[in-house]
């Protein structure tokens, strides 16, 4: 499956580029681009001493440039934590390419070729919209990266209809690969109506035992109010047969004003239950999510959020985690 899919990117990559009657063109001026994430927050749980803390959690540095009217190219730096749990790994900051790929566009069609934002949650992240406050379900959980190296193409016959093919190494931005595991992502988003979207995604991640991931989306929007509804299944967790992880998310939002908007979000996580077990073999980590807020900008390039942020573990003693937070986003 994977040589095939292999095959298919690459032959519709140079299909198109060298189909193409090339003109040379001077490349138009590049763009720079800047993301920032800061926050502060203050521990609600009143068995433990109120802690608050102010946090830079991410930074993204950017350049792309138009070569010409078909090609194009990013690249991007992601300033932020290592991905573990230690106190002193919090506080770290390392930097990270996070996009550098060459991309070619020509009429429906769209093709990307190196280290990629992939396209599994991208349509649930952009509806979301409060990236800087909460990641959307399959990034916060680890479901999969946001981007990685490989190569994918995405299709749009209409404007009702989009489909994509990714195939990458699967391990994501922050790690190199040298072995001969791949993952293999197919989607298909559909517009019915002006105000529906509606989007699946598959994928497979190659391996003695291939770990699998389902995903479905819906999200509606009506005047100044969107709501959306993901569900996420996956399949043999870390290439254990077996160990599946799945769980939903709801988010909701109304647009007050040009500058005031207020949302709600709700998560569940959960684990199987082995045949050998009683419990959800993951019990520990299993849980629901909850943010609340509102969200003010004052001016196009700025966001600011008053919000509320908790987290209940499902195990019998398991405890919570309510914060309250005050996120930043600055974009340039």
């Amino acid at each position: 499956m994977k040589q095939f899919a292999s095959l298919v990117l690459l032959a519709s990559l140079f299909t198109f580029v060298y189909g193409q009657d090339s003109i040379p063109e001077e490349p138009k001026p590049g763009v720079v681009s800047a993301k920032i994430y800061t926050h502060f927050n203050y521990n609600l749980d009143p068995d433990n001493n109120p802690a608050t803390a102010f946090e830079v959690k991410r930074a993204y540095f950017g350049y792309k440039r138009e070569l010409d009217k078909h090609f194009s190219a990013e690249v991007k730096l992601d300033i932020g934590s290592v991905d573990d749990d230690s106190d002193f790994a919090l506080i770290r900051r390392y930097a990270y390419f996070k996009n550098a790929y060459l991309s070619y566009s020509t009429g429906n069609i769209k093709t990307w070729f190196g280290l990629m934002d992939m396209l599994q949650f991208k349509v649930q992240e952009k509806f979301w919209g409060y990236r800087y406050i909460y990641r959307s379900y399959m990034d916060e959980y680890r479901f999969g990266s946001s981007a990685d190296l490989g190569a994918g193409i995405q299709y749009s016959p209409s404007g009702k209809i989009t489909a994509d093919l990714v195939l990458s190494n699967g391990e994501g931005y922050k790690s190199l690969q040298f072995d001969n595991v791949y993952r293999l992502g197919a989607g298909l988003t559909l517009y019915p109506t002006e105000n529906l979207v509606i989007r699946g995604y598959y994928t497979i991640h190659t391996s003695e035992v291939h770990q699998m991931i389902f995903s479905g989306f819906l999200g509606y929007r009506y005047r100044k109010f969107r709501i959306g509804a993901e569900y996420n299944h996956q399949l043999n967790y870390n290439f254990n047969e077996d160990y599946d992880r799945f769980g939903y998310s709801i988010y909701s939002t109304y647009t007050l004003s040009d500058k005031w908007e207020v949302f709600a979000r709700y998560d569940q996580l959960y684990s199987n239950i082995l045949p050998e077990d009683d419990q959800p073999w993951n019990l520990g980590n299993d849980g629901s999510a909850i943010i609340s807020g509102i969200q003010f900008a004052p001016i196009r390039y700025v966001n600011l959020s008053l919000n509320y942020q908790d987290w209940v573990e499902y195990a019998e003693n398991g405890s919570t985690e309510p914060y309250l937070y005050l996120n930043i986003e600055v974009l340039f």
